[in-house]
């Protein structure tokens, strides 16, 4: 998929003092915009930390509020990723779910203008209490990151989405307001977690602890308008909030910018300041810029500064944004005063007039028609490979420039060679269209000064070559085995509780420039990245990152093969090479004692970059037949020597930035004693679902049934027709052609239909009432009670007992029927700890001739986790049989 550009805002912490700076690729706001959004962050000190347990959790109408429009450095510190929920737009859980929402938070405080922090927590599912949370998460562990983030974001003050009480429902919700209040005492007690102060932090006390009031407004005790109109955005703060919020695609949350007023409730917990209950929220703060500063010197710089930027406040237009370049430069020369007489007072002084001075650099540029690009013709680099990169300075509007090249930051082990202006690389990618009507580019010369007039460009050209042994790019916090509930990431004071690590790559270009009066030398820095054009979307950007030279995907990671079958197999791979010099060698299947494989090994030659082939072995197990877990590695032969084969993914999305990730590519065969019918499968596909592969393992042809597809004729072809889960969610031809569907079942079909959320009880999709409700089972270690063990379900063709629901991962069920008609069978009762048992989690009925079975036991979690009793209970479900179900149910 190619990627919209998405570049999201930063926090401005651990600032580099010096001059002013821009980062890379201009802005899409127009210059007035931008340089207003900035001018509202620089008079005064203000910042918000909002806490809460998911991705969707934060109140995106505040953030917006508070960032956008009160100008507050305003922070969503979210404890997990959402590694435990569901997706909505494809096939990946858990850790790759994660990334996406990762991203997703990303993409939607690039709309709202807050940061975005994590704690190391990961997201192991639905839980119903606090201490049943804290079983799987060390809560010492994650109150260090919470405390980390405040005192590396200093927030004068801190709200709690969730109250830490039962009312928050998510156990997880618990834990997050349990949290917050340990954290608003804990982050300003030098004795607690003292090894955070050797990593550059400093005990930080917030001075206002709120709490959201989303299920007890009327217990607010201060409402904040959000619905006002903005006039640099053209929309409310709900509006753009409502947009952040549609950034979650992964949770089906799109959501309508509706115009009109809106509050955010909120309540005052706890204050270390005078305030009243209905006070604004920084009453009682002293959030003003000369605060922090004791000598008069100092504070008379201050005033001169705050006295600039209000002139720039006054005189910004759209027409002539430029006009505010002189507050701009005297605001700029106030605060390199005030840095000069900052070295002796706190240090948040320091730290805030360098933010200032950052910001001032970037509505310099935004006004003034300056901007960088830093670009990669490489997007996926491999060990040993060199990739062109290009720097282009543009004076866009009226401004004169002198400049030098760009000094390349690179990661150790790596080289820069800088081109002379002649070696123009490979063919530029912009398009026939662009480059008929584009100038040839002509390259600048390194070392010498460069004059660039209003209007004109600068470019410089480098080589960047990795060594052989370059690192591969991933997500930090995955860079060592996960840890139960909790991420092993590396400790260090860059990246701990950021959602990702810096860019790979980055420059810096130093220039003079000159605007009418205006004199100022500049830094401008940024990240480097790959620019590509789709042919339909146009221009997009995306981040340059190391993958090894060569993917094997195994067809499937996890093998389910039933010990009754001791005949060959077909373990296949894709291969993609990600080497534009090619990659060939030979993949080996190494098998356990007394496994056979065919062939030996398998060549391939892969001339270039993209390029695929598959790989394929006959693999016979022993006999007599072994039951358990064996592991099929593929080793891949290339000249420079043997490894284990590795597969690389790019989670890839229109919506947020691609992530790579590197896996092992063994797959895991399981054996275990499962029998199945011969049934012909038609199949429903639902959301982020994996149900057809777990069906074909199981021995069974199956056929999707398509949009296209719902004829009587079409449907008579099948015995048994599969529901994914969450059908009805995301699958309106099904919902069109019910009545069809269930006229097939009359006939004698057997429908199966998994879990599905409230859209269910929008129409009568069952032959008998069911209504859909909250109900579910998280602990995966519940006792499951059979009701019927003597039902042709349960019974057959694999006698399920209680064992089988040993191993289970994640839960239970969830969505469980809260209410449903006499009609059906209920099979099983389980219960989470201390609560009444449930027995909806399968329920079958008669209907005319056929058999109608819903169940909301989350087999789409245990099925690609190769859980062997739900496999068994699976195929009986499967194979159920309606004239065997009313006979049984006679007799």
């Amino acid at each position: 998929m190619r990627l919209n550009r998405i570049l999201p805002l930063g926090l401005a912490l651990g600032l580099v003092v010096g001059p002013v700076s821009l980062s890379a690729q201009g802005s899409r706001l127009p210059a007035s915009v931008e340089a207003g959004l900035i001018l509202r962050q620089l008079d005064g000190v203000k910042r918000v930390l909002l806490v809460a347990a998911h991705p969707d959790d934060e109140d995106t109408s505040l953030l917006a509020t508070l960032a956008r429009g009160m100008g507050v450095e305003a922070a969503y510190f979210s404890l997990t990723r959402g590694e435990g929920g569901q997706n909505l737009i494809g096939p990946e859980l858990y850790e790759g779910l994660g990334i996406i929402r990762s991203g997703e938070l990303l993409s939607a405080r690039s709309v709202d203008g807050a940061g975005q922090f994590f704690s190391r927590a990961f997201d192991f599912g639905y839980s119903k209490t606090a201490d049943e949370t804290f079983g799987q998460w060390p809560r010492e562990v994650l109150l260090s990151d919470l405390v980390w983030a405040i005192r590396k974001f200093r927030p004068q003050i801190l709200v709690s989405v969730f109250s830490g009480t039962p009312n928050d429902g998510h156990g997880q919700h618990q834990a997050a307001g349990i949290l917050t209040l340990a954290a608003w005492e804990a982050a300003g007690d030098p004795s607690r977690f003292p090894e955070q102060f050797a990593r550059g932090v400093e005990p930080w006390t917030p001075l206002k602890l709120y709490r959201r009031t989303f299920f007890d407004p009327e217990n607010a005790t201060l409402a904040v308008p959000t619905g006002d109109l903005d006039p640099l955005l053209g929309r409310s703060y709900h509006q753009v909030a409502m947009d952040s919020r549609s950034r979650h695609r992964s949770q089906d949350f799109g959501t309508a910018q509706a115009p009109g007023p809106r509050q955010t409730h909120l309540t005052l917990l706890e204050t270390r300041v005078p305030s009243g209950d209905d006070e604004p929220i920084f009453t009682g703060v002293d959030t003003t810029f000369a605060a922090l500063f004791e000598r008069p010197e100092a504070k008379r710089e201050v005033e001169r500064y705050r006295r600039a930027i209000s002139l720039a406040r006054l005189g910004l237009t759209a027409m002539s944004p430029a006009s505010i370049l002189p507050d701009l430069r005297d605001a700029r020369e106030s605060l390199e005063g005030i840095l000069a007489l900052a070295n002796e007072g706190p240090d948040g002084a320091k730290l805030e007039a360098a933010r200032r001075l950052r910001l001032i650099g970037t509505a310099t540029h935004a006004v003034s028609g300056v901007r960088l690009e830093l670009r990669s013709r490489s997007e996926i680099l491999v060990p040993g490979q060199s990739a062109l990169v290009e720097a282009r300075l543009w004076s866009g509007a009226d401004a004169e420039l002198q400049a030098t090249a760009p000094v390349l930051r690179i990661p150790d082990g790596w080289t820069v060679e800088p081109l002379p202006p002649e070696e123009t690389g490979p063919e530029d990618d912009t398009g026939a269209f662009s480059r008929f009507f584009n100038q040839r580019e002509e390259g600048s010369a390194h070392g010498v000064p460069v004059s660039i007039g209003p209007g004109d460009m600068a470019l410089w050209r480098f080589r960047v070559t990795l060594p052989e042994g370059a690192k591969t790019t991933a997500p930090y916090y995955l860079a060592r085995p996960r840890q139960g509930a909790i991420y092993d990431w590396v400790d260090d004071a860059v990246n701990r509780t950021l959602p990702f690590q810096s860019p790979l790559l980055s420059a810096q270009a130093t220039f003079e420039l000159r605007h009418g009066d205006v004199v100022l030398t500049s830094h401008a820095e940024g990240p480097i990245r790959y620019r590509g054009v789709d042919k339909a979307a146009g221009e997009f950007w995306r981040p340059v990152q190391v993958s090894p030279r060569l993917s094997v995907a195994p067809a499937s990671p996890r093998l389910v093969w039933p010990v009754a079958d001791n005949g060959a197999r077909e373990v296949a791979f894709e291969l993609e090479g990600f080497d534009a010099s090619g990659v060939a060698g030979t993949v080996e299947l190494s098998a356990p004692a007394g496994w056979r494989v065919s062939p030996g090994e398998v060549s391939f030659d892969l001339p270039d970059l993209g390029a695929e082939a598959r790989v394929v072995f006959q693999v016979t197990p022993p006999s007599p037949a072994a039951e358990g877990e064996f592991e099929l590695r593929p080793v891949v032969r290339t000249s420079t020597g043997a490894a284990d084969g590795l597969r690389v993914t790019v989670i890839d999305y229109p919506h947020i930035e691609p992530h790579l990730t590197v896996e092992s590519a063994a797959v895991r065969a399981v054996r275990f004693p499962v029998q199945v019918a011969d049934r012909r499968i038609g199949y429903v596909m639902g959301s982020g679902d994996a149900g057809p592969e777990a069906i074909q393992q199981l021995g069974l042809e199956l056929e999707l049934i398509e949009t296209t597809d719902w004829s009587a004729e079409r449907l008579d072809r099948f015995d048994t027709i599969v529901l994914g889960v969450r059908a009805y969610e995301v699958r309106s031809d099904l919902i069109a052609s019910n009545r069809l569907l269930l006229e097939w079942v009359e006939r004698g079909g057997t429908l199966i239909t998994q879990y599905n959320k409230f859209e269910f009880n929008d129409g009568d999709y069952a032959p008998f009432p069911i209504a859909v409700g909250r109900g579910r089972v998280t602990d995966e270690n519940a006792a499951v009670e059979l009701l019927h063990p003597e039902s042709a379900l349960l019974s057959g063709p694999n006698e399920i007992r209680a064992s089988d629901f040993d191993g289970w991962v994640q839960e239970r069920g969830l969505y469980y029927p809260a209410e449903w008609a006499d009609a059906y069978t209920e099979l099983l009762r389980m219960a989470d700890p201390d609560e009444a048992p449930q027995t909806s989690s399968l329920l079958v009925a008669p209907h005319g001739e056929g058999l109608y079975v819903h169940t909301s036991l989350a087999f789409f979690r245990q099925l690609p986790a190769g859980v062997p009793g739900a496999y068994r209970l699976w195929a009986n479900i499967l194979s159920i049989d309606p004239r065997r179900w009313r006979e049984a149910t006679t007799s």
